[in-house]
């Protein structure tokens, strides 16, 4: 009789937990993009200042005004679904994935995805995840 209280206990908490964590993820407000506002970021981005450190690994990208987010929280340690999310508002908006590069540097993932709009403008995606970090540019051509 011991054993199933604490087992119910332990579902009960882990339950509990399980819910929490849904709370925080649908109770952020998504951030829009200044460059298109047709593009809603997802919830947990965050901007960041400046652009200097990831045109600093991407220096292909310094022909682009560029728009730097930073993932925090639960959002950033789900690298994977994250990016698709941006993936996916991007399309919504109108762009298209045309080509993706990944490197690994210093432990660091670099990911380039260069998308064109509707219209064939070019634009580009630049992801930088290591270990919980994950941070991300969009830039349209200057």
């Amino acid at each position: 009789m011991a054993q199933w209280k604490v087992a119910m206990l332990f579902l009960a908490l882990w339950g509990g937990g399980l819910a929490q964590t849904l709370v925080e993820v649908t109770a952020v407000a998504a951030v829009a993009s200044s460059l298109d506002p047709a593009i809603r970021l997802p919830q947990g981005s965050y901007k960041a200042r400046s652009p200097e450190p990831i045109l600093a690994r991407f220096p292909e990208a310094r022909g682009y005004a560029l728009e730097v987010y930073a993932a925090k929280g639960l959002a950033s340690r789900l690298h994977a679904a994250f990016v698709q999310q941006v993936l996916t508002a991007f399309a919504a908006a109108g762009y298209f994935v045309e080509a993706q590069e990944e490197k690994v540097v210093d432990g660091e993932v670099r990911t380039k995805y260069l998308l064109k709009d509707g219209l064939g403008r070019p634009a580009l995606l630049l992801v930088v995840r290591k270990g919980e970090e994950l941070v991300y540019a969009f830039g349209k051509r200057k």
